[in-house]
């Protein structure tokens, strides 16, 4: 087996009138077209625009000669979105669908000459704004993270595959289940025999330890395609583990097939052995319980195929550095190296299917068909935990123009719409969900991202609240999920947009993806003397929401909640965005906050309102959350309230066992807050020995006049 790939240089050009008719002929004189090399994308280069047409791809190469008996496959491992083919001015076939392969048996055509011409023509039309998408770009194209930049082109590898009689067009291998005793993992190939033969298929399974098992099986084959199905037993297995839980060790799995006692192809995997079980989006690794902390992660380039790997697994390692254990691809799928490197560090992976927003019924059969592409490419890595079929799939829940203040009856309102039926929910949805079920037995499955639990859905769904951004409230969290506890079984879709800071940021929220009317509400550009001290303002807010949330929602870790996913880690475009990061990966001030947030062992009082009414009395809750697998032992709480001028106004102590992945409550603080204003500095502290963690809130003293009546508290 000989794999070649033909990276380059490729002549491009947009289709026109004649390149309609001459496109493909071998004897174009193409020398004067824009060179690319591939995978690429035609939005690198600089001036070049397709304005909405196609673009035509030309590489000229000379073959080997093919041994007698060999095959030779050309092989397009995925395009952005639709492509037809042709091998020196005939037509080879069409594909679509940015991660289905497309094999061509060419063993007979490339013997005619000894140089050749292919010629890929690629469309990629833009889903228009609103309306049901016919193609499955996910947010590549569409929704709050989707780049600004043209996705199209040829965005993995085109190669010419040599191959004994029988090829193994498919493959897939899943870890059907492990423990410490067993670990089954199952291998799917489809093999494409030139005729009727017999094949003998050997798996070898070779663990970190350098522990190896072997399987030999015998098959007759049929000419054509034949499915083959069978499972792996590995005694003793070293369990792969989320680096919050354990070490990730890893194994290579090959498979060979041989006929006529000589190699016909062989295909291999990196894999780690481990069972990962999300029920109620409660997650447990190995029969081990674990609250997630994780982040979104959209697409890091529009151009996925070219970009650096590098760049790409540095964010992973952003997301690690940060405390996180969880990384959710949102929309989309990406570069194999991420996964690897998701698997290297421990990293469990959301991996979201393709689709985002609304579809049309035309796109039933391409869906099916990307849904069990990516679960042949993604099945065999430890980290990819959980399936999501649908990415708000009747659009927001909570839309980007609403002005209220208040979630009550509102945000009901809104939520209340995905009660309604729809083709992308109630028929898409479904379907794929079956597929991938069927494709891979071994995890969970998400029908849906930003539905209501319980009501929308019989299965567990993240509720995309946007409280403090597009409607209520950064504090209506803790009331909202009081009165509507299923919405806290995992917090997804929040956080705020920021402006970016540095020579590109723009002086108002005028970023291509910036929601105007949250910035209004929540930091209007109108209150700040300059675009400098909006855009600090902005991240400021943005630092305190996020605390604030995620906060809240580790206080109810397991009862219910099973964690929590941060909107983005990365803004989607230069001006700002829902990330931590800027596009240039400089760190917001948020990202301090997340740090914080998502520490192991974290102490947490209510957080304060940000104003109180001078000569009242202030009450907090204290708890402290630990996500250590031990016990921290006897633990000393401390609190303290100080005014502006390092007066002391109240110091409280208490003392307790502070139990192994344990949420405990402390105690009530209680304030009483002097009869003058300024500001008010409430620090919390846990000493537990070799565990020291601290917190700090703030409130401003005010008249009471000037806060409103339903919060003036307690006059003392």
């Amino acid at each position: 087996m000989s794999i070649v790939e033909l990276r380059g240089p490729w002549r491009v050009a947009p289709i026109d009138g004649d390149l309609t008719r001459t496109g493909a002929d071998p004897d174009l004189d193409d020398a004067g077209w824009p060179t690319l090399e591939l995978p690429g994308h035609w939005g690198e280069l600089s001036g070049f625009d397709p304005a909405g047409r196609a673009v035509l791809h030309r590489h000229r190469w000379s073959t080997t000669e093919l041994a007698p008996g060999d095959r030779r496959w050309l092989v397009l491992d995925g395009v952005i979105s639709q492509a037809d083919v042709w091998l020196d001015g005939s037509y080879l076939g069409d594909t679509e669908g940015p991660h289905v392969p497309a094999w061509f048996d060419v063993s007979d055509r490339l013997g005619e000459r000894a140089e050749h011409l292919l010629a890929i023509e690629v469309d990629a039309p833009r889903p228009s704004d609103g309306q049901a998408k016919r193609v499955a770009t996910g947010s590549l194209q569409a929704g709050p993270l989707a780049p600004t930049d043209d996705p199209g082109g040829v965005w993995r590898p085109v190669r010419l595959v040599d191959t004994g009689p029988v090829t193994i067009l498919h493959r897939r291998l899943t870890c059907l289940r492990a423990d410490t005793a067993r670990a089954e993992i199952g291998v799917h190939v489809v093999l494409d025999s030139a005729a009727a033969t017999d094949a003998e298929v050997i798996t070898t399974v070779v663990g970190e330890d350098g522990r190896v098992t072997r399987d030999e099986r015998r098959h007759s084959l049929a000419g054509g395609e034949n499915r083959l199905d069978w499972t792996v037993d590995i005694d003793e297995p070293d369990l792969w583990w989320p680096a919050a839980l354990g070490r990730q060790p890893m194994s290579h799995v090959t498979v060979v097939v041989r006929v006529g006692g000589r190699s016909s192809d062989r295909a291999s995997w990196r894999t780690g052995l481990r069972t990962v079980d999300v029920d109620g989006l409660q997650w447990r690794v190995n029969g081990e319980r674990l609250f997630v902390k994780g982040v979104g992660l959209g697409p890091q380039s529009a151009h996925l195929g070219s970009a650096d790997p590098r760049a790409l697994v540095a964010d992973l390692h952003r997301a690690a550095e940060a405390g996180l254990d969880l990384v959710r691809i949102h929309g989309h799928v990406t570069r194999d190296e991420v996964y690897a490197a998701a698997d290297e560090l421990g990293l469990l992976v959301w991996q979201d299917l393709p689709f985002v927003g609304t579809y049309s019924t035309s796109t039933r059969e391409l869906a099916r068909q990307e849904t069990r592409a990516i679960v042949d490419r993604l099945t065999h890595h430890p980290s990819v935990a959980l399936w999501c079929v649908h990415d708000e799939p009747n659009a927001a829940p909570v839309p980007e123009s609403t002005t209220h203040r208040r979630p009550t009856g509102a945000l009901a309102r809104h939520l209340g719409r995905h009660l309604l039926p729809s083709w992308s929910r109630s028929v898409l949805d479904p379907l794929l969900r079956r597929e991938l079920r069927a494709a891979d037995p071994s995890r969970s499955v998400i029908l849906h991202s930003g539905g209501i639990p319980g009501l929308t859905t019989a299965s567990a769904t993240d509720a995309h609240l946007w409280l403090g951004w597009r409607t209520g409230t950064a504090e209506d969290l803790g009331p909202t999920l009081r009165r509507w506890p299923s919405l806290g079984a995992f917090l997804g879709g929040f956080g705020a947009q920021s402006a970016a800071l540095g020579p590109d940021r723009p002086d108002g929220p005028t970023f291509a993806r910036a929601e105007i009317e949250a910035f209004d509400r929540t930091t209007p550009r109108a209150a700040h003397t300059d675009g400098d001290a909006w855009a600090e303002a902005t991240q400021a807010y943005q630092a305190e929401l996020i605390r604030h949330q995620i906060e809240t929602i580790r206080r109810l870790k397991y009862r219910p909640a099973g964690g929590f996913c941060l909107t983005a880690l990365i803004d989607a475009e230069r001006g700002g965005g829902f990330g931590v990061y800027d596009i240039e990966r400089r760190p917001k001030r948020a990202l301090e906050s997340l740090v914080d947030a998502a520490r192991p062992v974290v102490v947490i009082a209510d957080r304060p309102p940000a104003t109180s009414a001078k000569g009242t009395s202030l009450s907090l809750d204290i708890h402290v959350v630990s996500d250590l697998r031990r016990d921290l032992g006897e633990a000393t709480i401390r609190a303290r309230a100080t005014l502006g001028d390092g007066r002391v106004l109240a110091e409280s102590c208490w003392s307790g066992r502070i139990m192994a992945d344990d949420v405990a409550f402390i105690a009530p603080w209680t304030i009483e807050l002097p009869d003058e204003t300024g500001v008010v500095t409430l620090d919390v502290e846990l000493d537990a020995g070799d565990t020291v963690v601290s917190n700090r809130y703030r409130t401003v003293c005010v008249d009471p006049a000037e806060i409103p009546s339903r919060r003036r508290g307690r006059r003392r």
